[in-house]
């Protein structure tokens, strides 16, 4: 039983989960748009069970990454950032919101080549987070037109 590789995953999803109910419970997530066939509160579950999900991915990977000093803090970067996208987001208008995206994605491909080149197998588990963003951007963008 590996307790760093537990606690490499579970820490990020506990925390992830902590700022969604806290979000939640102080009424200070975003406004929905209420256009989707799914209520509200089953979408706000699967969306938080795919976030769970990649910021595991992106703790996994992180426990791979775990001896090399450079790739370790570009990942530990990237889960911050991912943690604190609520709170840089609210507020903002779509313009600004946007532009924090396209940095979003900027970033996540950049530590994704940087750890790509040290490892290829911790590389694999942040693929899914930069194909995530780049699938919502796309949509929030079509369907915003």
């Amino acid at each position: 039983m590996n307790i760093v590789l537990y606690l490499s995953i579970l820490i990020p999803v506990i925390l992830l989960i902590s700022i969604n109910f806290y979000m939640k419970y102080n009424n200070i997530l975003l406004e929905d748009g209420g256009s989707s066939v799914i209520p509200g509160e089953s979408r706000e579950y699967i969306i938080l069970s795919i976030w769970a999900i990649l910021i595991g991915f992106l703790g996994y990977s992180f426990y791979l990454m775990r001896n090399n000093i450079s790739c370790v803090a570009i990942i530990i970067i990237i889960i911050i950032y991912t943690l604190a996208y609520p709170f840089i987001t609210l507020g903002k208008n779509r313009i600004q919101i946007e532009s924090l995206n396209i940095i979003y994605i900027l970033i996540t491909y950049i530590i994704f080549l940087l750890v790509l080149s040290e490892n290829s197998n911790a590389s694999v588990y942040i693929l899914p987070l930069l194909l995530w963003i780049t699938y919502i951007f796309i949509v929030s963008n079509i369907s915003g037109i």
